[in-house]
């Protein structure tokens, strides 16, 4: 809890994806890297309750004796390939029974994002008065989800893709719960962009990000 706002970490990961089969359980340096996200929110100093959505066996029996975490069956119907991530964080909202005010969507995908980073992005949310916040990186080449910003607004998704400037991350997504509901996205002309460095914002898509994972974790 931070400020008396009570807040809801969200890690989804499905069994499913088409360019990287069962990459959320892919072992990076002996550890699955949907646990990799696990360990960081765990640390936390702000997240009230941590919940897993999943439809993988393996990850349901891997995680569900974790402390503090809370691992959930999802329902084939929000397990589909076209299923969007807001349609099972807003199924999450409507049927819990505690009631949050933030909800903090973490991707197993980002494995060098730290718990210090969830921590400030959200405080950044609160202490400002905003609505939403996503991470992003400053990069100056070519960039995998370019993005422009407005006076540390997020202000749409760029087609210029050579340009000194931000990317979606991938590794933080957080919004008030009545803003969500409301808007149904993370991503609106009122979100706030939370920088992080290129070193924590390696997002595993592919099988050469997974490599470039491994190349970093090496040195």
């Amino acid at each position: 809890m931070y400020k008396n706002k009570k807040i809801l970490g969200l890690i989804l990961a499905r069994a499913n994806s088409k360019r990287l089969p069962g990459k959320n359980f892919l072992k990076l340096s002996g550890k699955p890297l949907v646990v990799w996200t696990i360990d960081e929110a765990l640390k936390s100093n702000i997240l009230d309750n941590l919940i897993l959505s999943t439809d993988d066996k393996k990850i349901i029996n891997y995680t569900k004796k974790i402390n503090g975490l809370l691992t959930i069956k999802r329902s084939k119907k929000l397990s589909l390939d076209n299923t969007k991530s807001e349609d099972v964080v807003l199924d999450i909202i409507n049927k819990s029974k505690t009631k949050f005010d933030i909800i903090c969507l973490l991707q197993p995908t980002s494995p060098f994002r730290k718990f210090y980073d969830i921590d400030k992005s959200i405080k950044k949310m609160i202490n400002e008065k905003r609505c939403a916040v996503i991470s992003a990186c400053y990069e100056d080449r070519y960039r995998k989800w370019p993005i422009d910003t407005k006076n540390g607004f997020f202000e749409k998704f760029s087609i210029r893709k050579n340009l000194n400037g931000y990317s979606l991350n991938g590794a933080i997504y957080a919004a008030d719960v009545s803003f969500f509901k409301k808007k149904r996205n993370f991503v609106t002309n009122k979100t706030i962009i939370y920088s992080m460095p290129k070193s924590r914002s390696i997002d595993i898509d592919t099988k050469s990000d997974f490599l470039l994972a491994e190349k970093k974790l090496t040195k």
